[in-house]
């Protein structure tokens, strides 16, 4: 039987080329998308449209740096209204994010807070719902009754524990926006 002497400089090319192949193979094993990562979008504007039951429209608008607008609603009465969400940073490429609201409803909630107005807040027959059902609020349905003022608390809710708190507390998460809009009922 004849052997066979390896010379170092053979040695180290062979431990080079397994070394390498190696790294190769282990390159080639690792996920080829990292995972996703999902920025907080920036929210400066809020829009509610409030829909009397003639069909007249007026939408209210809040920019950040400014003052939320009273909003006016007639007694006895019910209106539709919906919210709406953007990013208004670039004046001229304002970007929707309501659409981002709905698209992740699982993850969203809009929660409303009455303070002395009398009125009463529901979620509209069309509004959008998650993947249990739950309507998140984007459409709803305001009902007054006397004259009276108030204010009503909006918070767009990230990632809720729960959807059917009555107070922003109940319903964990993180709030994305907070905001108070003086009403007035005549």
């Amino acid at each position: 039987m004849k052997t066979y002497t390896l010379y170092p400089f053979t040695q180290t090319l062979i431990r080079s080329i397994l070394a390498l192949l190696f790294v190769s193979t282990a390159v080639q094993c690792k996920k080829d998308s990292p995972e996703e990562i999902h920025d907080e979008e920036t929210i400066n504007r809020v829009t509610l449209t409030v829909t009397d039951a003639n069909g007249t429209s007026t939408d209210y608008t809040w920019n950040e740096g400014d003052n939320e607008p009273n909003i006016n609603l007639s007694a006895n009465s019910t209106h539709q209204v919906s919210i709406a969400f953007y990013d208004a940073s670039d004046a001229a490429d304002v970007e929707d994010i309501t659409e981002e609201v709905i698209e992740e409803a699982d993850e969203h909630f809009v929660f409303y807070q009455v303070n002395s107005a009398s009125l009463t807040i529901a979620a509209a027959s069309n509004d959008v719902t998650d993947s249990d059902g739950v309507a998140i609020n984007v459409k709803t349905q305001w009902t007054t009754t006397d004259a009276s003022s108030g204010v009503v608390m909006v918070y767009l809710v990230h990632e809720p524990t729960s959807k059917t708190g009555t107070t922003r507390s109940a319903l964990g998460g993180s709030t994305d926006v907070e905001l108070s809009f003086p009403i007035e009922i005549q």
